[in-house]
């Protein structure tokens, strides 16, 4: 037998390294918003599409947990690599701060939250960060305590950001707000039949309203959830629209009215509404909720400033604003705002209050709301708006009004609601509003 040369075996194939998609929509997200000046939403629906409805819906409770613990993942991620995030790509610094949420703060099994991180870096310009991604997720693993520790001490919010409120609020209710940003809010639901006083697994509020902490996706899936009666609206967002009590046989305009919650609010009342706002895509969704859930309403696409009617008896404008108080819902509202754009609004929101003053009738009233916690967009907003309009008198809430959170009504009759009222039960979006008069 002649010698010849030994056969060679054949090579491996590489290991094959599985890209867990929905942990890759969630990093995407993560490294959108701030940066580029999106919206949660907005950034993850670009990302998500194509994933199934199980994968979905965990890669938005990742998102969601990452994006409420920003400011802490930050600073933590800045604490443990070797030379800050200075030149770290924005993707790995998304990657970073997913794994801590999967591994601290979702408590996912150390295995499979250290390799699905890691698997992600699979790319030409990625994967040379391998390494250094594991190593640090591994630490954590075993610093467990430690890395909850830095995290648990870091506030929530921009510093710049809570010293502001804590000069407006005071430090217990910027205290209380921390808390609130970091938990999941409570889901708030209006039904259109109003007879109905208990919901399985909700609270009833004394709005009428329903709270679920928990069970809201099995009220979807049960009958009285299928028939579409129903929308979802924050208590704080409820209140003023629900302290004008009755309002059958008036006529209101619902400036700037997109999505539809007050406007919704305004029909169950039993006004005949006008829904005007500028944004045909926005508008989509007011009219599908009208249609789903059987109330009515006219729905005008148009610019606010530009739109014309004999005027009526109530118009609500919900102004443009920094929607500093929705941070509860949107835990990237206060990332993508910095001191120099946090009231960039204000103009606007005079011009449209001089503009809806035009459409009330003598005797009727004009309700101003903003989701904001910021007195520029409030109170003084509606200071001037009186030393500019003297014909316009405010019509003070009172207590009676809003049995709900009386906690909310100034000295001067206004609301202020903080997102610490309610705060032992999940708390409330934050909210100005003032009810005037027009001579």
């Amino acid at each position: 037998m002649s010698q010849g040369k030994r056969p060679q075996r054949a090579a491996r194939p590489a290991p094959t390294r599985r890209i867990d998609y929905a942990r890759l929509t969630a990093a995407r997200t993560l490294e959108a918003v701030p940066a580029e000046g999106l919206s949660l939403d907005e950034a993850f629906n670009r990302q998500a599409k194509g994933l199934s409805p199980r994968d979905r819906s965990f890669a938005w409770r990742l998102v969601r947990t990452a994006m409420r613990h920003h400011g802490p993942l930050m600073h933590l991620m800045t604490e443990v690599l070797d030379k800050g995030r200075s030149g770290v790509p924005p993707f790995i610094q998304a990657v970073i701060r997913l794994g801590f949420t999967d591994l601290l703060l979702l408590e996912t099994p150390p295995h499979a939250a250290v390799s699905s991180t890691v698997n992600l870096l699979g790319t030409r310009s990625t994967q040379r960060y391998r390494g250094m991604v594991n190593a640090v997720l591994r630490r954590a693993d075993r610093e467990r305590a430690d890395f909850l520790a830095i995290l648990s001490a870091q506030p929530t919010l921009p510093h710049w950001l809570s010293a502001r409120w804590r000069e407006h609020w005071g430090e217990a209710a910027v205290i209380a707000f921390d808390a609130l940003a970091r938990e999941e809010a409570p889901v708030d639901l209006c039904l259109v039949d109003r007879s109905v006083t208990t919901l399985e697994s909700a609270e009833t509020l004394l709005t009428g309203q329903f709270r679920f902490s928990d069970g809201f996706t099995a009220f979807q899936e049960s009958d009285t959830g299928q028939t579409g009666g129903w929308w979802v609206q924050d208590l704080g967002a409820h209140v003023p629209i629900a302290a004008l009590g009755d309002l059958s046989g008036q006529v209101a305009i619902d400036l700037c009215a997109a999505p539809g919650g007050k406007t919704l609010q305004l029909a169950r009342a039993g006004a005949e509404v006008i829904a005007v706002d500028n944004s045909g895509h926005r508008l989509e969704r007011v009219t599908q909720n009208l249609e789903r859930t059987g109330l009515r309403a006219a729905v005008k696409k148009i610019d606010v400033l530009k739109y014309s009617h004999k005027p009526v008896d109530l118009v609500v404008l919900d102004a443009p604003c920094s929607a500093s108080g929705t941070f509860r819902k949107n835990p990237e509202a206060p990332w993508l705002r910095a001191p120099n754009t946090l009231l960039e609004h204000v103009k606007t929101q005079a011009r449209m209050l001089d503009k809806a003053v035009e459409l009330v009738k003598p005797g009727g009233t004009l309700l101003y709301i903003v989701c904001s916690l910021e007195p520029e967009e409030g109170e003084a907003q509606v200071a001037a708006f009186l030393d500019r309009h003297k014909n316009v008198k405010l019509a003070p809430f009172t207590t009676a009004d809003v049995p709900a959170l009386p906690q909310a009504l100034t000295a001067t009759g206004t609301l202020r609601i903080l997102p610490s009222h309610y705060a032992d039960n999940g708390g409330v979006d934050g909210f100005f509003a003032a009810r005037l008069i027009v001579a």
